[in-house]
């Protein structure tokens, strides 16, 4: 086991300076942190003396009605009540969470499918050992992405004179925990199929269904759209990371500690079933397959 992790950690380690020397990587951060930026920038312009205006902005015009459309007014306002950085956070960690995924799950079905890892484990290493470089390598480069942003959202706030509110702080775990989930997904289906092609597209498939049942559960634009998402979501709502972070995040808007730490425990539970899922199937059908 412990032989394991450290050829693991040594694999990440080679992965972690390989991405960071990329600048794919660093453009998918600097493009995170405009869109953050321009988020909280255009908030800013977008207060009167009764509060958040957003007609004061076309973007936020738009945001609003888009949503409101979709979710209520009531879900726009409770989301812009402590300012833009909550969703400032989520538009810029999110899509550098992909990123890291969809690299990840390429990079893991191009190596199987061309037998480099199936060369790895002729020497210390095995299937398991670089399944779980790929996931620390990700989980590394996740909680640095999630310090980035943080630390950029609070000079914002010094700059435009606002503050974190606690939903935003609320927030910081269980957006970690959920890419964690995210990426043993992505880890799961590149150990499924052939293929990085088939790969990326399983994965993509799959978040794409999660996400959808998700805003269709919570959608007043239509009965039969909500309908048919219950339908769809009773079966898979239990393999969704998104549906256990909508637990946390329905816990802490009612100040439920164990609504919280349940949120959490769950994200972990799937993230360990997505890993020992994928370590068996790599041992079963070897390192080609």
């Amino acid at each position: 086991m412990r032989k394991g992790l450290r050829v693991a950690m040594a694999i990440a380690r080679r992965q972690i300076h390989e991405t960071t020397i990329s600048p794919a990587f660093h453009i998918a951060m600097t493009l995170g942190l405009l869109a953050s930026s321009f988020i909280v920038n255009a908030f800013s312009v977008s207060i009167d003396t009764s509060g958040f205006a957003p007609a004061l902005h076309p973007f936020y015009d738009t945001l609003a009605r888009l949503l409101g459309g979709l979710f209520g007014d009531a879900f726009t306002a409770e989301l812009f009540a402590e300012g833009p950085f909550l969703f400032a956070l989520a538009c810029g960690f999110l899509p550098m969470a992909l990123f890291l995924s969809i690299g990840s799950v390429f990079r893991f079905g191009q190596e199987k499918s061309a037998g480099a890892i199936e060369l790895l484990c002729y020497g210390p290493a095995d299937g398991t050992s670089y399944l779980m470089a790929s996931f620390f390598k990700d989980t590394f480069l996740s909680a640095v992405s999630l310090v980035v942003f943080t630390t950029f959202l609070f000079v914002a706030t010094l700059v435009h004179n606002l503050v974190l509110g606690p939903m935003f702080l609320l927030a910081l775990p269980v957006l970690f925990f959920l890419s964690l989930a995210v990426f043993a997904w992505g880890i799961l289906c590149a150990t499924l199929v052939p293929s990085a092609a088939s790969a990326m597209a399983l994965f993509l498939c799959t978040q794409s269904a999660f996400i959808f049942v998700l805003i269709a559960s919570f959608s007043i634009a239509s009965q039969t759209v909500r309908t048919a998402a219950t339908a769809v979501a009773a079966l898979l709502k239990w393999f969704s990371p998104f549906f256990y972070s909508s637990i946390y995040f329905g816990a802490a808007r009612g100040g439920n500690p164990a609504g919280i730490l349940g949120g959490i425990g769950l994200l972990l539970v799937l993230t360990a079933v997505l890993l020992v899922a994928s370590s068996t199937l790599m041992k079963q059908r070897g390192t080609r397959a």
